[in-house]
């Protein structure tokens, strides 16, 4: 969920403001995201018992439905390298099936191994090392488990909103690493996983007044004092697409979805 997965080294961007504005947007707006998760539960497709691994957690927005689905023999094991954005969150699960680690994708430190799938939404294009994240996936994955990754690829629409917007608004900045079809394809070939197939996806961001829109992008990306709620709406209306609805208005929202199989032979 838009979790900074950078090396040690370097500094963990979803801490402070830019953590708090994060959770503030996701409160102000709960019912936003909604079809977000319907879109997860269709590409990950989690079931009661399953062990699964969440890469980029965040602040559990998508963790406490996976847990949900997962029921009470089930595990979620939610890593994000921000201790700010997994505060609170194995206290959020109604099952207590829910445990956090602050580690980042490439340098993920589990005890535990075989799960039956992966989830990361929006965290893989800030992972500094992505051979070495998905490499590591494999490791943790039992053979025959689930990838399903929903992020921002390059050439895209999103993908030029985030360079040509989010890049200079945002408060921590956004120099990130857009994974291509083509490296994806390589990526999975090179540390274990099957041929990916990629799902174009586009959700709506439900609102009840199209001004919610730019209030929530100004909290979700943090943006600097310089850029007000209408001007990140502004940027939305050019790049992506703002539509009235029976109910108010939404952000059509396009992202990929690539989903692979570890093979049963791995």
């Amino acid at each position: 969920m838009y979790a900074d997965a950078k090396t040690e080294s370097q500094s963990i961007e979803f801490i402070g403001k830019r953590s708090s504005d994060y959770r503030n947007a996701l409160s102000h707006y709960a019912d936003a995201w909604r079809p977000d998760i319907a879109c997860m539960k269709r590409f990950l497709q989690p079931a009661q018992g399953e062990r699964i691994l969440e890469v980029g957690a965040g602040n559990g927005y998508f963790s406490v439905a996976i847990a949900d689905c997962l029921g009470p023999d089930g595990l979620l094991v939610a890593s994000d390298p921000s201790t700010d954005q997994l505060a609170g969150i194995e206290a959020e699960s109604r099952h207590g099936n829910i445990r956090v680690v602050p580690a980042s994708a490439d340098t993920l430190a589990i005890d535990f191994h075989g799960f039956d799938a992966i989830w990361s939404r929006g965290a893989i294009h800030h992972v500094t090392d992505k051979t070495a994240a998905f490499t590591r996936f494999a490791e943790l994955a039992r053979p025959g488990a689930r990838l399903a990754v929903a992020d921002v690829f390059s050439g895209t629409v999103l993908a030029r909103y985030f360079d040509s917007f989010i890049a200079r608004s945002c408060s921590t900045g956004h120099e990130v690493a857009f994974l291509s079809r083509e490296f994806a394809e390589s990526l999975c070939a090179l540390t274990g996983w099957g041929e990916p197939v990629f799902h174009e996806v586009v959700t709506p961001w439900e609102f009840k007044k199209r001004e919610d829109i730019g209030c929530f992008l100004q909290l979700l990306f943090s943006a600097k004092p310089g850029y007000s709620a209408e001007d990140c709406l502004e940027a939305a209306d050019r790049h992506l697409s703002v539509s009235q609805t029976t109910s108010g208005w939404a952000l059509m929202w396009p992202m990929t979805v690539m989903t692979s199989v570890r093979p049963a032979h791995g």
